[in-house]
């Protein structure tokens, strides 16, 4: 069986890249027995499946975009010690005061009520989706929906190959 690392590529679509830096990331992880170790590495696994999607994807979409800077600072707040990181997030100024949430005009009216809802809550699933327009927001989700069924057929591929 070949390595990840030698797999015969014949066109670099998002599909074989995401594939190919899954692989990679999967071989670098390291085989333990323990429960804890276990859980430890599923969220390895998650990880490198979202950051292999967002990097096949690259920087032309917002939540690609909002999924790597995410994975990023977290690996850079895992470099500060944890004294200094309690410290790291502790606001000096008191926080500001809520504001009433303003009617945008890509928001929907239906029946006289104002169809934010369901929007806000889209933005809530979709990486970097709470700095979108209601336009934007849309096609985002297409397009990260059609990414994420992409990761779970080729996630479900690898494991049919080495399952067998």
């Amino acid at each position: 069986m070949a390595s990840p690392h030698h797999l015969p590529l014949k066109r670099a679509s998002v599909k074989t890249r995401f594939a190919r830096t899954f692989l990679r990331a999967l071989h670098n992880l390291n085989a333990g027995a323990a429960a804890q170790e276990r859980r430890r590495r599923c969220r390895k696994i998650k990880l490198a499946a979202y950051a292999s999607m967002a990097s096949a994807v690259g920087p032309r979409r917002a939540w690609s975009r909002a999924l790597l800077w995410r994975i990023r600072s977290r690996a850079s707040l895992r470099r500060i010690p944890a004294a200094q990181r309690s410290n790291h997030h502790r606001r000096k100024t008191p926080p500001p005061r809520p504001r009433r949430p303003r009617r945008s005009r890509n928001d929907v009216v239906r029946g006289g009520r104002l169809d934010s809802d369901k929007a806000k809550e889209l933005r809530k699933l979709v990486p970097g989706g709470k700095a979108m327009d209601l336009c934007c927001l849309l096609d985002e989700t297409a397009h990260y929906i059609k990414c994420l069924s992409s990761q779970v057929e080729i996630m479900r591929n690898i494991a049919d190959l080495f399952s067998t």
